[in-house]
C-alpha cells in the first residue's frame, strides 16, 4: 500500500478510472490455466492428525517496506543479491514453521533478469511439499520494461501442499480499468486447488485482492465473487481461503493514522465474509485490547505495524486448534507478516 506522499496522485488516477469503468473501458489480459506439479509420494492425513496452514505475502522478496508505487528515481533499485538474501531467510522461516499447506502472494517472475522466484521456492523448500501450483496476476506495462530493474516483473499466487493437489483452477476477479500509468497491470484472481487428504478432500483458495480501488466498486465485487464461491462449496465441506485481502476488519478504521484512512472504508467490505464465515483473526481479536498481536502490515516506517490485511477463512467442517501472526524476524523480510493456523476435521 502507498504512503501519504502518493495520495493526491492516486486520487486523480482513481477518478479517471471510475469514469472509464462507467464507460466500459479498460484493457484485459488472459493468463494461462494453472498447472499442477507433484514429485515424490504425497502424504495422506492420518486419523486425528492436524493440518497446519500458512499464508504470507512475501512482497517479491524486496525485504521490509518497499514503496513500489513511488517514482523509480526516488526509491532503491531492486537487486538480485538483496532478494536472494531475503529469500534465504524467508525459506528458513517457512522450514521452521513447517506448514502442511503454504499460500504465498507476490512471488515474482522477471524475465528481464532471468529471475524465477517460483523455482527458487520449489528448489529450496523441504521435500515434504510434494505438490504445487501457481498463477500470475500482474504483468509489466510497456514503460516499465527498462534494463534497470525497478519493479517486479510479474507477481504470482503460489500454493504448496504436502498432500496431493488433484486439480487447480483460476477464477478471474473484477479488475480496475486503465492501469496504464502504473508499472504493473493487475488482474487479480482466486487460485483454487482441490487437495486429496486421503479420506477427505480439501478445497484451498489462495488470493490477493486489489489495493487501489477507491471510488470504484471493485472491492465489493471481488468480495462478492469470493462469497459466492464459498457458498457453492458449502459451510460443512472442507475448505480454507487465505491471502492478502487488502481490507481492514470492521472497527479498525478509527485506529488508523489519518494519512492512511483514505485507502479504506469505515464500513469494511470484508464484513460480508466475516459475518458469515469463521476467520483468523476474528474482528474481535483484530480490534480488541491485543489487536497489535494481529496486525499484519506496515506501510510507513514511522507508523510500523498498524493494520490487519491478511486472513485465513475456514469452513465449519474444520475446527481451529490454534493460530497466530508470526512476529519477530519477519518484519525485516516483507511489509506483511505471515498468518499460521492449525486445524482438525470436526467429528
Amino acid at each position: 500500500m502507498p504512503s501519504v506522499s502518493k495520495t493526491s496522485f492516486f486520487q486523480s488516477w482513481l477518478m479517471w478510472s471510475a469514469v472509464l469503468l462507467k464507460l466500459g473501458l479498460g484493457a484485459g489480459f488472459v493468463f494461462a490455466k494453472p498447472s499442477v506439479q507433484c514429485t515424490g509420494t504425497p502424504e495422506k492425513l492420518q486419523v486425528g492428525q492436524s493440518i497446519k496452514v500458512m499464508t504470507w505475502n512475501v512482497q517479491f522478496l524486496a525485504g521490509g517496506i518497499y514503496e513500489l508505487w513511488n517514482p523509480p528515481e526516488t526509491r532503491e533499485a531492486l537487486s538480485l543479491e538483496k532478494q536472494l538474501s531475503v529469500f534465504e531467510q524467508v525459506a528458513d522461516l517457512i522450514e521452521d514453521e513447517n506448514p502442511d499447506i503454504l499460500l504465498l502472494q507476490e512471488v515474482d517472475v522477471d524475465p528481464r533478469v532471468r529471475m524465477n522466484q517460483i523455482q527458487w521456492f520449489k528448489d529450496a523448500l523441504p521435500g515434504r511439499f510434494h505438490c504445487s501450483t501457481h498463477t500470475a496476476y500482474t504483468y509489466l506495462n510497456g514503460h516499465a520494461r527498462a534494463n534497470i530493474r525497478k519493479e517486479p516483473g510479474g507477481l504470482h499466487l503460489l500454493t504448496f501442499s504436502r498432500f496431493t493437489i488433484e486439480s487447480a483452477i483460476r477464477h478471474d476477479l473484477p479488475s480496475i480499468p486503465n492501469q496504464s500509468m502504473l508499472p504493473l497491470t493487475c488482474n487479480r484472481a482466486l487460485l483454487e486447488t482441490r487437495i486429496n487428504l486421503g479420506m477427505d478432500s480439501l478445497t484451498v483458495i489462495n488470493t490477493h485482492l486489489d489495493a487501489f480501488a477507491q471510488g470504484l466498486d471493485i472491492m465489493q465485487r471481488q468480495v462478492k465473487q469470493l462469497d459466492e464461491r464459498l457458498d457453492q462449496l458449502g459451510v460443512k465441506s472442507l475448505w480454507i481461503t487465505g491471502g492478502d485481502f487488502n481490507l481492514i476488519p470492521q472497527g479498525q478504521y478509527q485506529h488508523l493514522d489519518d494519512s492512511e484512512k483514505f485507502w479504506y472504508q469505515k464500513d469494511s467490505e470484508l464484513s460480508v465474509l466475516t459475518s458469515k464465515y469463521a476467520v483468523i483473526p476474528t474482528p474481535e481479536q483484530a480490534t480488541g485490547a491485543d489487536k497489535q498481536q494481529w496486525f499484519t502490515q506496515a506501510t510507513q516506517p514511522g507508523l510500523g505495524l498498524d493494520r490487519t490485511l491478511d486472513y485465513l477463512f475456514h469452513s465449519s467442517g474444520l475446527e481451529l486448534i490454534k493460530a497466530r501472526v508470526v512476529h519477530g524476524r519477519t518484519e525485516a523480510l516483507s511489509d506483511h507478516l505471515p498468518v499460521v493456523a492449525e486445524f482438525r476435521r470436526t467429528k
